[in-house]
């Protein structure tokens, strides 16, 4: 059977980290006391990035060019970049042991809480649904999140963290409302598979979000004279300087969300 496990990185807990001392407002991850330092804890999106990520050069290898100019990587996209370092990653509390073959998912822990459960295929839709010939799971997280009156919680699979053996499902969790914990359903993607899905292995990202800061009003229509001229300039700019977005559109998101104990 084919080893994935070398496609993502395992996320390590906060030991050794403290809030911010702050008037703004915060997020906070809770848990059972039984369960506090026995589990790997919520960890700042920003704080740990794939291995992959992290080697990769700012600029395309091996000469490949385009109009003669060096093509970036997506390690200068600051879009891609923040994407991938909003919010919260929330990982996996224990090893989980899984054997798929013939459509059939089987899979046992050793830790003391339900690590994983199945959803009945006809709440998806059945034979309906896209991914009908293997099951839809759902992991258990033992973290409760709390945000401040008016928040809200975009749950949804670790953006731009490439995970084929499974594929959670998207959701918005009204958090200041709901105090309970918010497990993540998720389709099996591997496969016929025979393997650990180890502890810390990012299982969703957490972004809040003020729910009155929500656009819900929208409109459709062609451009303007104006605007298509504005587009065209921004085109030119970018011809000239591809890193233009970056270096001057691109607006700087405030906070660190965690500081060291040490600074």
């Amino acid at each position: 059977m084919i080893d994935l496990n070398a496609f993502t990185e395992k996320v390590t807990d906060l030991s050794g980290y403290k809030k911010l001392e702050t008037d703004e407002p915060i997020i906070e991850f809770v848990c059972k006391k039984e369960n506090y330092g026995a589990i790997p804890e919520p960890i700042p999106a920003n704080r740990v990035l794939p291995d992959w990520y992290k080697q990769l050069g700012q600029y395309v290898d091996g000469g490949n060019e385009r109009d003669g100019i060096q093509q970036s990587t997506v390690k200068r996209c600051a879009p891609f970049m923040e994407a991938m370092t909003a919010g919260w990653i929330i990982p996996l509390a224990g090893d989980v042991e899984f054997h798929a073959k013939d459509g059939h998912v089987n899979y046992n822990w050793g830790f003391a809480e339900e690590l994983v459960s199945a959803h009945n295929m006809e709440q998806v839709g059945g034979m309906m649904f896209p991914n009908h010939e293997w099951p839809v799971l759902k992991w258990h997280n033992y973290w409760c999140v709390k945000v401040p009156e008016g928040y809200s919680l975009l749950v949804m699979a670790p953006l731009n963290r490439i995970e084929p053996r499974f594929q959670p499902f998207a959701g918005i969790v009204d958090a200041d409302q709901y105090f309970n914990f918010i497990n993540a359903p998720f389709m099996w993607t591997a496969g016929e598979f025979d393997g650990v899905i180890e502890q810390g292995t990012p299982i969703v990202q957490v972004i809040p979000f003020r729910r009155d800061a929500f656009i819900t009003d929208g409109s459709v229509r062609e451009m303007t004279d104006e605007e298509e001229l504005e587009m065209t300039q921004t085109q030119r700019r970018l011809g000239s300087n591809e890193s233009m977005y970056r270096e001057e559109r691109w607006v700087h998101k405030k906070g660190s969300r965690n500081i060291p104990a040490s600074e």
